[in-house]
């Protein structure tokens, strides 16, 4: 079921919360929503599952509009970050509880009951729990299987991974992404955590102050953010040394300071995974210590200079502060890099990869 959002418009006391916001989202498609806190991400998801009333606009499932339909008679199912599971009951209580409400009885409801249970991960030993017995993963998996009990259309997720460590978050992303594309569900699902929106859309929709700012495959916009707003929500940018665009610190390579013609350029002197290959001996200097330079024919890339203030372990990745003329530039490496503080190291960057945008505060 598309579900169609058409000029939603929403004030409180005076101040937009969403302004005009329209878009089509296909079924069966995974839809996240960013933007930073009081962006309106939040406000769409609540006119949607009918928990709030939109000033101006209309929410339509496969062109029927569902404006006139309270939430509980609308065929969508809210996940909240806090659960809101029954505490009073069962875990298999919590998940009978729709189909109770719906007719299900005797075999045909248990049978339900574990089936999903058990598509979340809940073995039989859980039925019997109440949630304060169960961890938070646990509750989370525990408020899906009731979610998806319902037989919702569409799934709404407020956050629903924010109050985990991250390896809970982790496998319950995967698990969310597993199970909602089994059932053919359609999901908008509010994150303001750029991997977790990243790794389980199809569809991403950014906000800020109200307004719709970008909608587009998660890749594609992350790789060519119409604006810097855009670019920051979803991962950490850097200046480009001496020019005025942005670059990802992963697009920023480290090699060692090149050498006089006397010295050594073999492999051993360059720090392992970061040399960079094939580089032109045609170079124009420029008194900013930049150095432009060719990677083949079509790649043409520049160089500059510049000292180590910092190299920090991310865990799976190394981060390096290198500062060139007052500016500070981040990179970041899969390995440890060769390099400490204090040391000189060059910076190469593709320049096909420099994001510019129209004013330097979009």
């Amino acid at each position: 079921m598309t579900l169609s959002l058409r000029a939603l418009t929403k004030s409180y006391a005076g101040r937009l919360a969403l302004a005009d916001v329209g878009v089509e989202l296909p079924a069966g498609a995974y839809t996240c929503i960013m933007g930073a806190s009081g962006s309106g991400k939040t406000t769409l998801l609540r006119i949607v599952a009918g928990l709030e009333r939109q000033d101006r606009g209309s929410v339509l499932l496969d062109g029927r509009p569902l404006d006139g339909l309270p939430a509980e008679r609308r065929p969508v199912h809210t996940l909240f970050q806090d659960y809101a599971l029954f505490p009073h009951l069962s875990a298999a209580d919590n998940v009978a509880f729709a189909p109770r409400l719906l007719g299900v009885r005797g075999p045909e409801l248990t049978a339900r009951v574990r089936a999903l249970l058990a598509d979340v991960g809940l073995d039989m030993s859980f039925e019997t729990r109440k949630p304060a017995a169960m961890s938070g993963g646990e509750q989370q998996r525990l408020a899906l299987a009731r979610a998806l009990a319902g037989e919702p259309r569409w799934l709404l997720l407020d956050e629903p991974l924010a109050a985990l460590d991250r390896p809970l978050r982790a496998g319950l992303r995967r698990l969310l992404r597993d199970v909602t594309r089994r059932r053919g569900l359609g999901c908008l699902h509010v994150t303001h955590d750029p991997e977790e929106a990243l790794a389980l859309a199809d569809r991403l929709l950014v906000f800020g102050g109200g307004r719709l700012l970008a909608a587009g495959a998660p890749a594609e916009l992350y790789a060519a953010p119409p604006s810097l707003t855009v670019a920051r929500l979803l991962g950490e940018v850097t200046p480009e040394p001496a020019g005025d665009g942005w670059l990802r610190p992963e697009h920023l390579r480290l090699e060692p300071p090149r050498p006089r013609a006397s010295e050594d350029m073999s492999p051993d002197t360059c720090p392992i995974g970061h040399a960079h290959p094939s580089m032109s001996s045609e170079t124009s200097h420029s008194p900013d210590n930049l150095t432009r330079e060719t990677a083949g024919a079509d790649r043409p890339a520049a160089r500059a200079v510049g000292t180590v203030r910092a190299v920090a372990c991310l865990g799976d990745r190394w981060e390096v502060e290198v500062e060139i003329g007052g500016r500070v530039h981040l990179s970041r490496v899969p390995g440890a890099p060769a390099c400490e503080p204090g040391q000189s190291v060059g910076l190469v960057w593709d320049r096909q990869r420099v994001l510019r945008f129209a004013a330097p505060d979009a």
